[in-house]
């Protein structure tokens, strides 16, 4: 929930400003998790496609 003594219209630009900094905070620590996994996921899916391969090398040298 927005806490409405949070918001404050800017001078210049008329825009509101959220200047609430718990808010803030969590946004960015919520968002450095979301790269967090995303990396991880990238990774996930290199080293499964790297185990493919050592897999069908292994395959094959057991068939020849």
């Amino acid at each position: 929930m927005i806490n409405p003594r949070s918001l404050v219209r800017d001078e210049n630009s008329q825009a509101v400003i959220n200047t609430d900094i718990v808010a803030l905070n969590k946004y960015k620590s919520e968002r450095a998790l979301h790269r967090k996994v995303a990396s991880l996921t990238k990774e996930l899916v290199q080293v499964k496609q790297c185990l493919n391969r050592l897999n069908e090398r292994i395959d094959k040298i057991e068939n020849n």
